[in-house]
Parts: C-alpha cells; structure tokens; sequence
C-alpha cells in the first residue's frame, strides 16, 4: 500500500472553469483508496503550493498528485525532483501540456483512476536559470502577447485561447520587439534574431496536431527551436506547418540538440519568457540545462517508450 497526497490549487484554470474543487478531492481520494493505497487531500489557496509542498514533503509520501495547471506542475516538479517522490498529474488547467504528454486522460475521473493504476518512472527536466521546465520554455512574442489575455482571461478554454492567438497574430508579432539571440552549447553553437523561440526537454513529435506535444522524455537532451520568421505570414505558415508535423523541415527554423546551452542577447539585459504557462522575467545569460532522470512521475510505459510497445505488437 503507497502513501499518497493530493495538492489542488484552488486558482486553478478548471476551478474558474466551474469545476468543483471539493468534489475533485472526494473523486480522487475514492478512486485511490479503491486501488489498495492511502490517500489524503489538500485545498491550496493560491500563493500557497510551494509551502504547503514543503509540508507534504517533510512527511515522505510515496506520491504527490498536484491538481492544477502547468505552472503549478512546474512549480511541483523544481520541489520533488531528486527527493525520490513520484509526481502524478491531475489536469485542472487550461492546456495541460504536462498531462498530455505524460498519457493522463482529461476527464478528472478517468484520470484519478489511470494515475491509481499508473507506475512510477524517472523523466529528464529542463532547468532554466534555476527553474524547473517539463514541458516547455517560449521566448519572444508569445509571452507578451500571453501575458495580456491570461489577465483578462485566466481558466478559459485552451482552444478559445488559440482562436484569439490567430486572431491577433499579425499585430502582435509586427509590435513583438525581437531578440539578438546568440548561443553556445554542446550541440553547437550560433545566432539569430528572432521573434519566437522554444526550449524543449527533449523533442517536439512530428506528429499533426494543435497541442504541442513531447517525446524523448529520457533522452539525456534538450531542444532549441529558433524561429528567423520576419512577417507574420511566415509566422503563420510555421504554426500551420507545426499543426501538420512539418516543423522539423520549416527552413525558417534552427533545431537544435544539447544537453547544455547558454543564452544570450546582445541588446537586452532581460526578457520575459513563458516557462510551462507562467510568465517570467529572466536575466541574460540564461543557462539550460538536461537534469537526466531528475523526476519521478506516474505514467505508463506505453507514453515513456511508444517504440517498445509498437516492437513488441509486431
């Protein structure tokens, strides 16, 4: 029998989505202690998830569940990486890049009950100047334009977010001041002046879709993701060959594959940045780099290595 413990933010996007906190925590904590394990609940004001981990933490569970978005998930994962104590997801936010990728279901009942049957494996993380990254860190036009609607429109839909990023590409990228990147790292180094990069543990799948996807999560790398797009024509041929899995032939944009890399700006002392959904001010330098198997998390073998299972059906 595992001792287990669910933190839900209160502020989550799926609280102001109308879901019900509370009836989550009675979901969650049926579906568990049917499975054969211990289970206790916390409600988190907001403002309150990094203490009141560190109290969960002093009591040495075998797992956390963290309910909320993916800047709560990311906030979990920089606290429970290398204590040994696995993290499941229960997706409360508005994307859930996290629980996508790790194979969780949407639906809050069907996910109490795949993370009650999941199994614990160690995943890589990327840190970012100190910051804990497990699905991805965007720099450039994207965290602006972000930062604007999330004020005004915090725990909306994922695809009304997306209709309104479309909608105000153009004008948003045309104002976007742009970055005077340069790079060293130990898969090469380089520069550019762009308006949109990311920063992936691991790598994008070039699979059509959306929803930004991962894959790679034990691989020992990064991947950088340097946009050299100079209109928002070219901007929207790129989301448009992203969406179709096309984005690794896009001529417009650099890959590139490390476990370290430093970043710089040749005009810029700072810069705001999207880390996992949460708006950040970060300092140039930044530094990335790979945390091999720094995080245990609830998944299942088939999400971790799709390459195994689809071997071992043939």
């Amino acid at each position: 029998m595992s001792r287990c413990h669910l933190l839900l933010n209160r502020a989550s996007g799926g609280n102001q989505r109308g879901i019900d906190a509370k009836g989550v925590c009675r979901t969650v904590e049926a579906v568990f202690r049917e499975g054969g394990h211990e289970m206790t609940s916390t409600l988190v004001p907001p403002g309150k998830i990094e203490q009141e981990l560190k109290r969960v933490i002093s009591t040495n569970p075998d797992t956390v569940i963290i309910g909320g978005g993916d800047g709560t998930v990311s906030t979990a994962a920089g606290l429970l990486g290398g204590t040994g104590i696995a993290m499941g997801v229960l997706p409360m936010g508005t994307f859930n890049l996290a629980a996508r990728d790790l194979g969780v279901p949407l639906d809050i009942a069907e996910a109490a009950r795949f993370l009650a049957e999941a199994q614990a494996f160690p995943i890589d993380v990327l840190d970012v100047s100190g910051h804990a990254c497990l699905c991805t860190t965007i720099l450039g036009f994207y965290p602006e334009f972000s930062n604007i609607f999330e004020k005004r429109d915090h725990g909306g839909h994922w695809w009304k977010k997306t209709i309104k990023l479309l909608a105000g590409l153009r004008s948003t990228f045309m104002q976007a001041r742009p970055l005077h990147l340069s790079w060293e790292s130990d898969g090469g180094n380089g520069k550019a002046r762009t308006k949109f990069s990311a920063f992936v543990p691991g790598r994008y799948k070039d699979t059509a879709g959306l929803i930004p996807a991962r894959t790679d999560f034990v691989s020992g790398n990064l991947t950088a993701y340097v946009g050299t797009h100079r209109s928002p024509a070219s901007a929207l041929r790129g989301i448009l060959e992203y969406t179709l899995g096309l984005h690794e032939k896009n001529p417009e944009l650099t890959l590139v594959k490390a476990t370290k890399m430093t970043l710089r700006d040749s005009r810029r002392s700072h810069c705001k940045a999207m880390l996992d959904g949460e708006i950040l001010k970060l300092a140039f330098p930044i530094e990335l780099r790979i945390l091999p198997g720094h995080l245990k998390v609830l998944t299942s073998a088939a999400t971790l290595f799709p390459e195994q299972e689809t071997e071992e059906k043939t």
